[in-house]
């Protein structure tokens, strides 16, 4: 019996030899986490195929494979911990190319404020008192000449004629004054919609104004435009006649024919002729102020002239120089 235990176990330790060889083998030795003080040796991991040494029998194998690919995908969002390996490539920008960076940035933001200068906040305070003198002023010209109209006997059918030309020079004012202090794209293409609304609406109060007095001087027998307020009145008609359709082209006309013609060339003709028309305007209107009837219903002209002071102040002030001359605009490149 002893030989025969002696002989089988004999056979199991033969039988044991080549697992014993197979697991001696440094191929399939399980890989342990390096120490921190080991100088790092970075590998490149296939997870499409397993190791060519490793055999189906050694999960642990595969478990550090795993554990390696896991360690590299997720090295970028966190640092690695003791036992996780470093990833192989690490997404570090070097200093030739952080400079050529700064510098296109910087090019882009000059030229992005070279193209779209912004008022500086001591700009936008002065515009903004402009336009609040321009408003004050408008209303207590307009308001004198509403007094002027209540206290006067109505006479049909001049007396729609200061009323007609009063709304005309109120409105039309008013829609230059929506443009000024609007720095916004969104905003001003409100604002340009509503200038070109309210504009068509002047136009109506001055075409009904004009025919009251026409009208008026028909019935009466009198001569037409023998006073100087008569001739301003008018050529001011007239010419922002022709600027409301003018504003018009320039709103709808197709882009192909303000190409052609050129787009700002156009946009700067109509601005300074809204200019022009605006200034013929209050001239018409201060005329007005002198003629009998005026001084015969409301004989107080400083407040007319109060408000028309504190209007041009602030109008005039709005004006920017540079919109209405054509000026070359240079663009600094900087070379690669």
């Amino acid at each position: 019996m002893s030989h025969l235990s002696h002989s089988q176990e004999q056979a199991h330790e033969e039988e044991r030899r080549p697992f014993a060889a197979q697991s001696s083998s440094p191929s399939s030795s399980p890989r342990h986490p390096r120490s921190p003080s080991s100088s790092p040796t970075y590998q490149a991991v296939d997870k499409s195929r397993p190791n060519a040494n490793t055999t189906a029998s050694d999960p642990a194998a595969y478990e550090s494979d795993s554990d390696s690919e896991t360690n590299i995908d997720s090295s970028s969002s966190s640092s690695p911990s003791r036992g996780q390996t470093t990833p192989l490539v690490q997404d570090t920008p070097s200093e030739e190319t952080l400079s050529i960076s700064e510098a296109t940035g910087s090019h882009r933001n000059h030229h992005h404020h070279h193209h779209r200068p912004h008022r500086s906040p001591l700009r936008r305070r002065v515009t903004m008192l402009l336009a609040t003198l321009s408003q004050i002023g408008l209303f207590i010209f307009f308001g004198a000449l509403a007094g002027a109209v209540v206290k006067a006997p109505w006479v049909y059918p001049y007396s729609w004629h200061p009323i007609c030309m009063g709304l005309y020079g109120f409105v039309a004012t008013e829609a230059i004054l929506i443009l000024q202090p609007v720095e916004k794209g969104s905003q001003k293409r409100l604002a340009r919609t509503i200038h070109g609304l309210v504009q068509i609406l002047a136009m109506i109060f001055s075409l009904l104004g004009f025919t009251a007095i026409y009208v008026n001087k028909d019935l009466l027998g009198k001569e037409h435009f023998h006073t100087n307020h008569a001739l301003f009145g008018c050529t001011t008609v007239f010419i922002f006649f022709l600027q409301v359709l003018f504003g018009c082209f320039v709103g709808y006309a197709p882009r192909s024919v303000l190409q052609w013609i050129g787009q700002a060339r156009i946009v700067r003709i109509h601005r300074i002729a809204g200019y022009v028309s605006i200034a013929l305007l209050w001239i018409t209107l201060w005329l007005g102020v002198l003629t009998n009837w005026m001084v015969k219903n409301f004989d107080h002209s400083w407040i007319f002239a109060l408000g028309l002071g504190m209007l041009a102040v602030g109008l005039v002030g709005q004006i920017t120089p540079s919109r209405l001359i054509a000026t070359r605009k240079t663009v600094r490149t900087v070379s690669p």
